[in-house]
């Protein structure tokens, strides 16, 4: 499936699928910024259903939406516990049936069966910080995505959007900067990053001309 959770300002482009995070502008929901596919998205062939939850729309697989959906996908994912892909499933099918507990629950199965996901950990920290409204919560997820895998962008960026959320600009900062030395310029994060950045910069600029 593809990931991207879409909640504050600032992603380059929305992609359809199912949970990975960007920007607020659109104010459309998936769960970890990233344009991996999974045999569900694939299986879909390119289908996908707009859900609204709360103030937040989730563009979603078809195959993926509705009761019967999730179960069947979380009844694959219990019979094979050590299967990163088959959690991803079942997590983002709970994800946009709007069931957080259950999508986290499996976002952590995912981030266990497979530590080095920076998509997984990532994930799981937009579950608290978009779909829970617990920035400070979602931090350590963000921040063990970048430990994990420093060159997963989309942790970068929300991260340092629960920063600026916080009002911790200068920690928003300097995660933006460390982001764009580890991220490659091709990754579809990269731009984003550039982006958050100029923008923080700028809000700097500002705080300190208006003192």
């Amino acid at each position: 499936m593809n990931r991207k959770l879409v909640v504050s300002a600032g992603c380059a482009a929305l992609v359809a699928g199912l949970v990975v995070g960007c920007g607020a502008a659109n104010n459309t929901t998936n769960s970890a910024n990233t344009a991996v596919q999974n045999s569900a998205t694939k299986s879909s062939k390119g289908k996908t259903t707009v859900i609204q939850h709360g103030n937040q729309l989730v563009v979603a697989p078809t195959n993926v939406v509705g009761s019967a959906n999730m179960k069947h996908l979380m009844e694959i994912a219990d019979k094979q516990p050590s299967n990163y892909q088959a959690q991803l499933n079942a997590a983002d099918s709970a994800s946009a049936n709007g069931n957080t507990a259950l999508a986290i629950q499996y976002f952590k199965r995912a981030a266990q069966a497979n530590p080095k996901s920076g998509l997984a950990w990532t994930a799981l920290g937009n579950m608290y910080r978009e779909r829970e409204n617990q920035p400070k919560q979602a931090i350590p997820y963000y921040q063990k995505s970048i430990q994990e895998d420093p060159s997963y962008g989309w942790a970068y960026w929300q991260l340092a959007q629960a920063y600026i959320t916080l009002k911790e600009t200068s920690l928003a900062k300097q995660t933006l900067e460390e982001g764009l030395k580890n991220v490659s310029k091709s990754d579809t994060a990269y731009k984003s990053l550039q982006t958050a950045l100029a923008q923080v910069n700028g809000s700097q600029t500002s705080s300190k001309s208006s003192k």
